[in-house]
């Protein structure tokens, strides 16, 4: 417990810090020794081989998810994409592009293949070469092409990473309107990229099929497996799977332990939500329902989602002790339970438990919010939560851990019921009630709130929780339904075989031995001496990473060549006796190569997300931008970056609108209604991103004004063919009532509200409002000699700057460095621009956040 004069949580002492840091380090390495003791647990399920048919779902849904949430701006595409947009085009390759654009220039196009590359490995964009509205018109739909394609299974392997790449290129260019949806898609995609999404439900599939049956080599669905035939569904490596469930761990997790204001903890944070005007989908019917259930079921349920949101963890936690239970009884299980393994993982386990449980208690005071200048209030807050902690993490986990063992023991039989291990993992730490919790609670959310495609990419991404015969078995009962129908002309007979049995895993050959478990335990170990010695404040741990990955991959190399003289030299090291599986580890994905990279890749991935999504509280400050240094721009290049702060600490409790106001030179004014306090579309029908981007513009993304006061400026004038003489922007803000008022005094009309207005800033339209000369020359506008001279001082801009980025480029060919703060010193046109607002690419939560959709 901590002392009582230790008051001042503002400050963490660096003692404090330093010991928690080591803490934090006792956490990951206990975990990984664990792990190490059930090496081949983790290689049969991380590099297994499973029903393709789940990928396929991945595959189809998010292709066409994507194409939805990117027309869903369609109305938007001109004003954030084009030059005619917020930024022209030279200010936007300033902006966004100066890096990607290092080895480019507009008349030489790429320099050299290390041109390419780094664009491809910047913010790269296709916006930066076709910005004209028509341009981007034919952009957008180009991609929807590919996402077309990808979707139907032609070419999945190229399709696949070519809609990565355009979808980043799209995300990349500007990020006004990004909200926690995007980066949910971004996420996906990245990992869809490693599956074998077109072995299932695809056109590469059926071309496969075809071509085998013509040969009289295809095994039909439902015929035993004959040697020199290959089956309609051959099975696939499962480790994409697992970081698309860990994925969702990380988004429902990080956003859970994030909300920890009074709000959420009175249980007002589902009335709030429900109650914004930018969310609800029925006006009047909401606050109507509101008045009812605000302070009774409205709380319950919020209480149940944010217990839910920041325990989903313990799903990953069934799904290991499932695995488990599926696999206790096989010889490779019963092989590798020794028992001196078995007692080295469960004291790892609980050392590392007593880490964790230390660290709980000292972070506590500072991860929380406390209120300031009233120490006793403070001190009480604090011996009340870290009090709470005690008795979680000191008694009752202790308890239902005591619990779980004594029920593999001695079941219980209640009523004809057996409560077991397996019960406890089926009902309660398993998909059953986690997974429908989640239905639920996004189910919820499309009915009656609307905030775009959020809940429905979420339930996406639940797939990859199931198994594809699962998927199978579901989608054949629904055929069967439908055939009894009148779809029965529609659907033919011959579809059955969409939903037959795949291949089995027993039908496979062994490929590859393993690399003994001594031999990946060192590996890991020398990756974590990498990270300690970046935390230690060596900043030069590049050429160190790369070794290592060297490393891993050259071992794998020599254990692929060598198979027949290793495997005796080095009998016995792995979990599994050598002679247990003579060729190899039968249903296992690739051989020893294809393993350590996957198992390689698995393990930085995993590590740079949480890494990123680890607390930001100051106690952990010491060590974790330094670790987050050693995996570099990984997650920016990948799109991966993120944040999950939706509606944390608390939820707004106030409606804020923006409205336009346009002047012109005689005094009137004009307000443009674009999604003001005056305009109220349809929101139970469409989901209009403006909102979003208006309530970012008047919140943490004030920086937009200026360019968004131009853009109304430009579009004045092709309008109505007259020039404004300034723009104001305000913002509008209407308070919420408390759920206790609209109890006690009944619903109220939002439109009844009463407002204040803000005027935030003004702009004038008489220089960088007006027209440029490529627009005017666009919409047939007559030039003067200013507009000529504009154009001519443009083109010897470009040409000096196409100059100067060839010298810088060659520069760095020649010496063969980086050398990336000269090359942007002179490729940058003007001035560094305004800074876009805090963590760009992971625009989840940064401003007042949405009903886990913002």
């Amino acid at each position: 417990m901590l002392a009582p004069e230790a008051l001042d949580f503002s400050r963490v002492p660096p003692e404090l810090g330093s010991h928690v840091g080591w803490l934090c380090l006792a956490v990951v390495v206990a975990t990984l020794a664990w792990a190490a003791t059930r090496m081949e647990s983790v290689r049969r399920s991380l590099l297994a081989l499973e029903d393709p048919r789940m990928f396929a779902t991945l595959r189809i849904g998010t292709a066409l998810m994507t194409i939805q949430c990117f027309w869903n701006l369609h109305p938007y595409w001109r004003m954030l994409w084009s030059d005619e947009g917020l930024y022209d085009l030279d200010e936007t390759r300033s902006r966004f592009g100066s890096s990607a654009l290092m080895g480019w220039t507009p008349e030489d196009g790429f320099l050299d293949h290390w041109g390419v590359f780094k664009f491809l490995w910047g913010k790269h964009s296709l916006f930066y070469f076709w910005s004209a509205p028509d341009g981007v018109e034919w952009v957008m739909y180009a991609i929807f092409g590919v996402l077309l394609l990808y979707a139907a299974g032609v070419f999945s392997r190229l399709t696949g990473v070519l809609s990565w790449l355009l979808v980043c290129s799209v995300y990349n260019h500007n990020g006004l309107y990004l909200e926690g949806t995007d980066t949910v898609y971004r996420t996906l995609w990245w990992v869809l990229i490693f599956a074998r999404t077109g072995d299932a439900w695809s056109f590469d599939n059926w071309v496969r099929c075809k071509l085998l049956r013509r040969a009289g080599k295809l095994q039909e669905v439902g015929e035993p497996a004959q040697p020199g035939k290959q089956p309609v569904y051959r099975l696939i490596p499962s480790w994409p799977r697992y970081l698309i469930m860990a994925q969702l761990a990380a988004i429902y997790t990080a956003t859970g332990i994030v909300k920890t204001g009074n709000v959420w903890m009175q249980g007002d944070a589902l009335y709030y939500a429900l109650n914004m005007d930018h969310f609800y989908r029925f006006e009047d019917w909401t606050q109507q329902v509101s008045a009812v259930f605000g302070t009774n079921l409205f709380r319950l349920m919020t209480w149940v989602t944010r217990w839910w949101e920041e325990h989903f963890a313990i799903a990953i936690l069934g799904a290991i002790l499932g695995f488990q239970l599926r696999h206790r009884d096989q010889p490779w299980f019963i092989a590798q339970d020794r028992p001196w393994r078995r007692w080295l993982g469960r004291l790892a386990l609980l050392l590392g438990y007593a880490a964790l449980y230390r660290v709980s208690v000292l972070a506590y005071p500072y991860v929380v919010e406390l209120p300031k200048n009233q120490p006793e209030q403070a001190r009480a807050l604090v011996a009340t939560g870290v009090g709470h902690v005690h008795l979680v993490l000191g008694v009752i986990v202790p308890l239902l851990i005591v619990a779980w063992f004594a029920l593999g023991r001695w079941p219980l039989r209640v009523r004809g019921w057996t409560i077991d291990q397996s019960f406890v993992q089926r009902w309660l730490l398993g998909r059953r009630l986690w997974l429908g919790l989640g239905l639920l609670f996004h189910g919820f959310l499309i009915l009656f709130m609307n905030i775009g495609m959020f809940p429905f990419i979420m339930l996406m991404v639940y797939v990859a929780w199931l198994r594809g015969e699962e998927i199978a078995a579901a989608l054949h009962w629904l055929w069967r339904q439908a055939r009894r129908t009148g779809l029965r002309r529609v659907l033919p007979a011959g579809g059955e075989r969409l939903f037959g049995p795949a291949q089995r895993p027993e039908d496979l050959p062994a490929r590859g031995r393993t690399i003994p478990d001594a031999i990946v335990v060192v590996l890991g170990a020398l990756l974590l001496a990498i990270i300690y010695k970046r935390i230690g404040g060596d900043r030069d741990v590049g050429g160190l990473v790369y070794a290592w990955l060297g490393l891993v991959a050259a071992v794998a190399l020599v254990f692929r060549l060598f198979t027949r003289p290793l495997r005796h030299v080095f009998k016995g090291m792995s979990g599994v006796p050598a002679d247990a599986a003579p060729g190899g580890t039968p249903g296992l994905a690739g051989g020893a190569l294809f393993r350590a990279v996957v198992l390689g890749l698995i393990t930085w991935h995993f590590s740079a997300v949480a890494l990123a999504l680890f607390p930001s509280s100051n106690v952990f400050s010491q060590w974790r931008s330094a670790a987050r240094g050693v995996f570099g721009s990984y997650l920016t290049v990948t799109g991966t970056s993120q944040s999950w702060n939706m509606f944390a600490p608390n939820p707004p409790r106030a409606n804020t609108f923006m409205k336009t106001v346009v002047v012109l030179p005689d005094g009137t004014r004009w307000d443009i209604g674009y999604n003001s306090y005056s305009y109220r579309p349809f929101p139970w029908i469409y989901n209009d991103r403006m909102r979003k981007m208006h309530r970012r513009m008047i919140g943490k993304g004030k920086s937009y004004l200026r360019p968004w006061s131009f853009f109304v400026c430009r579009n004045w004038f092709i309008e109505y063919g007259e020039p404004a003489a300034k723009v104001e922007t305000w913002r509008i803000t209407t308070k919420i009532p408390t759920p206790e008022q609209v109890r006690d005094k009944g619903w109220y009309r939002p439109a009844d509200l009463k407002a204040t207005y803000e005027l935030l800033e003004t702009h004038s339209c008489l220089k960088q409002g007006q027209l440029p000369a490529f627009m005017k020359q666009r919409y047939g506008v007559p030039l003067d000699e200013a507009d000529q001279r504009e154009l001519e001082a443009a083109a010897e801009k470009q040409a000096r700057q196409a100059d100067q980025r060839r010298r810088s480029w060659a520069t760095r060919r020649d010496w063969g460095g980086n050398p990336q703060p000269r090359a942007a010193s002179v490729t940058s046109p003007r001035p560094a621009a305004a800074p876009e607002p805090a963590a760009e690419p992971a625009r989840g939560a940064e401003d007042e956040g949405g009903g886990d959709g913002e």
